[in-house]
């Protein structure tokens, strides 16, 4: 009889248990069945660019090679890529597959890109002043008239 009610004991205890627990099993189950596909996309968007962000801080510290970074944060680009398209998509705003206006910014790029390799493109940065000394023999630098050192490298001028 003992053993019995030892049994009975622990299987009413695991009733209850399931019982109190269920709330809290069940609560991530109804809050998926709430959420929207935009809003289900968008939060997968936000964990990608989570991963971005911790990819690129590993890199940054040293712990990744730069070939792993590289594949990596392309691929996680691509899926975060694919995934605003979806959102876009869904809100009625997709740009077509394939448009003549996309072709004449890549034209235009291209442009830009043979100018500055070519040396004939001006240059975007604001001209030197007129308390100007130079350009830093050893890194190449700008520094001003009235400079003992290099801001850059260091380097005594």
């Amino acid at each position: 009889m003992a053993t019995g009610s030892i049994l009975l004991g622990i299987a009413l205890l695991v009733l209850v248990g399931l019982f109190l627990a269920r709330p809290l099993l069940q609560a991530s189950q109804r809050e998926q069945r709430r959420l929207s596909q935009r809003q289900t996309l968008l939060a997968e968007k936000d964990a990608i660019l989570d991963q971005i962000r911790d990819l690129d801080f590993d890199h940054d510290t040293g712990k990744m090679p730069d070939e792993i970074h590289a594949r990596q944060r392309a691929q996680l680009m691509e899926s975060a890529a694919a995934i605003l398209q979806q959102v876009e998509q869904l809100d009625g705003n997709a740009p077509p597959a394939e448009t003549p206006e996309i072709e004449d910014v890549d034209a235009a790029i291209e442009a830009a890109v043979t100018r500055a390799r070519s040396g004939k493109a001006k240059s975007s940065r604001p001209t030197r002043s007129s308390k100007a000394g130079g350009f830093c023999p050893n890194c190449g630098k700008p520094f001003d008239a009235g400079d003992k050192f290099c801001v850059s490298c260091g380097r005594k001028l």
